[in-house]
């Protein structure tokens, strides 16, 4: 027979069991968007950052100098992408979060390919139409996988 310090412990027993698996379940509904809210915070930090350092390159003052200034800002960017490639999204956003940083990657890329033009010797004001338009709709995919991610310090400036 099981005295009533018995029955107690074995209640309390239980009781702590339910609550440890209670706890378990609150923490895996919650962990996705902690983790969400974890990407959302790192990935605006390195945004801002490489804002901040890309507002702090001069435009040039005259044609001849847009190489240089296109190599500082694609060398932000792609400090910028290696930053954002160290961080681990949850996976239900996995898919959107490499959208957007692969982007970043086909911006450098045309970024690249335009300086490498311009290197040539080809002239400055086509030269920069014409990466605004490769870059427009790059872009654009990019921002919307950024803004579903709700990390509008990563949509472009």
């Amino acid at each position: 027979m099981i005295s009533r310090a018995g029955e107690a412990g074995e209640a309390g027993a239980a009781a702590l069991v339910l609550a440890a698996v209670a706890a378990l379940i609150l923490a895996g509904c919650g962990g996705a968007s902690e983790s969400a809210g974890r990407l959302r915070a790192q990935a605006t930090r390195v945004c801002a950052l490489a804002l901040h350092e890309g507002a702090r390159i001069k435009p040039p003052a005259v044609p001849a100098a847009t190489p240089a200034f296109l190599r500082r800002g694609n060398a932000v960017l792609r400090s910028e992408i290696a930053q954002l490639r160290t961080l681990r999204p949850p996976s239900e956003q996995a898919g959107v979060y490499s959208a957007a940083v692969a982007a970043l990657r086909r911006e450098a890329a045309i970024l690249g390919a335009t300086i490498r033009d311009l290197d040539r010797g080809a002239d400055p004001l086509p030269t920069i139409k014409a990466l605004q338009h490769r870059l427009a709709p790059v872009e654009t995919d990019g921002d919307a996988a950024w803004r579903t991610l709700d990390v509008p310090a990563c949509v472009s400036r």
